[in-house]
């Protein structure tokens, strides 16, 4: 049962994931787009769940299907002023935005922090977890991290200082198990006759 379109204030933003360039001497790689890496694209309710998937680039036809298919028309949306988000955001019941390039992160409760943290998450997993992200079946990894990321719940906690603060903990492990398998009715995951994974099927997360 896949998850529902999300609602609510919805965050966007996407990521270029993948390794770096090896060195050469002389040489000065670009970033983001400028790169071979593959587009990420990430949708992300505050206080709630995540999709995230490969898309093709960030034109508006790429990320407009995408968000269409993720994201309820009735959400408040959160982005950058990449100009892609403009267009889209006049298909939503509202749409602000921060001006990364002029330093500007937050502005009262806009902000696209939520969705950031979901991307650092899946840098760290690169680095420190799966070390070597294959384009085939980039859309698994993804999903991996994802289903994390809708599996915890919000704690109340208080530091040292006697302050209470919000931090987010794993669901028990026999919730995730029930959640895993709801979500993987209907898919299939086949051997080549190598013992190989075939054609990556749609990853939990959207």
């Amino acid at each position: 049962m896949p998850l529902a379109p999300l609602e609510g204030v919805v965050e966007l933003d996407e990521k270029y994931l993948g390794g770096k360039p090896r060195f050469i001497q002389g040489v000065s790689n670009p970033r983001g787009k400028g790169t071979k890496k593959s587009c990420v694209h990430v949708a992300v309710a505050r206080q709630g769940d995540v999709k995230a998937g490969v898309v093709p680039g960030d034109s508006y036809p790429d990320l407009a299907y995408r968000v269409a298919k993720v994201v309820s028309p009735s959400a408040h949306l959160m982005t950058d002023q990449l100009p892609t988000y403009k267009a889209i955001g006049k298909e939503y019941a509202a749409h602000e935005s921060v001006n990364h390039g002029s330093k500007e992160f937050c502005r009262g409760d806009v902000h696209v922090n939520t969705a950031e943290s979901f991307n650092a998450i899946l840098e760290r997993a690169k680095l420190g977890v799966f070390h070597y992200l294959s384009t085939r079946h980039l859309p698994r990894y993804i999903g991996e991290v994802a289903f994390r990321w809708n599996n915890r719940d919000p704690v109340e906690k208080k530091t040292k200082d006697g302050v209470s603060k919000i931090v987010m903990r794993a669901k028990p492990i026999l919730e995730q198990l029930q959640n895993l398998l709801i979500n993987a009715l209907g898919t299939q995951l086949r051997r080549t006759i190598y013992g190989g994974i075939a054609t990556p099927q749609p990853s939990f997360g959207g």
